[in-house]
């Protein structure tokens, strides 16, 4: 049986991974990319905006969602106020648009984006649009995103390619809602009835080695190797579930999305090093939201029984080769694949049964 966590070990386990895995693999990397920040300090001596920083990390820090909502709010309020009117015309939807559901992960030329690029602001507003950012999720979930668009450089794309869109009004008492889009990063808000909800997210990662020694997402992949490598021969034959890749998630981009079959072996089968492993991939992904939302999510998926998360996977078990699993319990799916480009393009995304797009 997988031990049931306190609150206060549940923080533990999200700010330092367990077995210290987490750690390595969120340590800032700091590359620097031109027209991007590689430290969330202000690069501006405008006074407002040099008390951005310090606001921004109170709310993602913040285990009080009151704080966080506030945070964003007045986050997103002051970006639009730097933009000018055709600029905020592009960059904002009603909450009720079918724009908000619509989403992607792959390039804007495959899959066009509506909202405001980066590289249509100025220096000013790209400052402003990174804190609405830094304010809606974690340090570590900022460094995240800072690290996946950095990847643009090595595929010879734009890394300033990323659009800013807000839906509703921030400042209002009505839902509202905002997204942050481009290759391989799609990080969706809505904030409604003093609540946060964060999913989806989609996170991922080409090539998963960058030429500057980088790797993004790091124990998203490898905690998972070593768990169908630790599995045995009979353990193994129940957590594979094909022997060949998926080549995709298996939602794709829909709105909304319902458990896939109950494949793979159950948490509550393996040894507590297995659960270790288990608990160290959800707190990865879990671990880039901000604390007031990252605490409730854990919270339901360890009340709906951790022993009842379920591990699959297919393809080949040796790095560098394509390769899929998932994780999925009564409450959610994190779907992780590793399949183009000779198992070095990832694409993951994290679903929420329940509370996608604030549904």
């Amino acid at each position: 049986m997988m031990t049931q966590l306190s609150r206060r070990e549940t923080l533990r386990l999200a700010a330092m991974g367990v077995a210290g895995g987490l750690i390595a693999a969120c340590a800032p990397s700091q590359i620097p990319v031109e027209g991007l920040p590689t430290t969330p300090q202000p690069t501006t001596n405008d006074n407002a905006a040099s008390q951005l920083p310090a606001r921004s990390v109170e709310a993602a820090e913040t285990s009080d969602p009151a704080i966080l909502i506030q945070g964003m709010k007045q986050a997103a309020a002051e970006f639009l106020g730097k933009l000018d009117d055709s600029q905020r015309a592009k960059a904002t939807y009603a909450f009720d648009d079918s724009e908000r559901v619509r989403w992607h992960w792959t390039t804007p030329s495959n899959f066009p984006r509506n909202g405001l690029p980066l590289t249509e602001m100025n220096e000013d507003q790209r400052l402003y649009a990174f804190e609405l950012l830094r304010a809606s999720v974690s340090a570590i979930g900022y460094q995240k995103a800072l690290d996946i668009i950095s990847l643009q450089s090595d595929l010879s794309n734009d890394p300033l390619l990323y659009f800013v869109t807000v839906f509703g009004d921030p400042l209002g008492d009505a839902p509202w809602g905002w997204r942050w889009e481009g290759h391989h990063l799609s990080r969706n808000f809505t904030i409604a009835d003093g609540k946060v909800a964060v999913t989806p997210f989609f996170l991922g990662a080409w090539p998963t080695l960058a030429d500057s020694g980088l790797r993004a997402m790091p124990r998203e992949e490898d905690a998972a190797r070593e768990l169908i490598s630790s599995l045995s021969d009979s353990e193994r034959q129940v957590a594979i579930i094909q022997e060949r890749t998926l080549t995709n998630h298996v939602t794709q981009n829909q709105p909304r999305v319902t458990p896939l079959d109950p494949l793979g072996i159950e948490a509550g089968a393996l040894t507590s090093a297995q659960q270790g492993l288990i608990l160290e991939i959800i707190n990865t992904y879990l671990g880039v939201l901000p604390a007031a939302t990252m605490h409730p999510h854990f919270e339901r998926l360890q009340n709906a029984g951790l022993d009842n998360v379920r591990f699959g996977w297919a393809g080949s078990m040796e790095p560098r080769n394509p390769h899929y699993y998932r994780l999925q319990g009564p409450t959610f799916l994190l779907e992780f694949d590793n399949s183009r480009n000779r198992g070095g393009h990832i694409h993951s995304v994290w679903r929420d049964f329940a509370e996608d797009f604030g549904m």
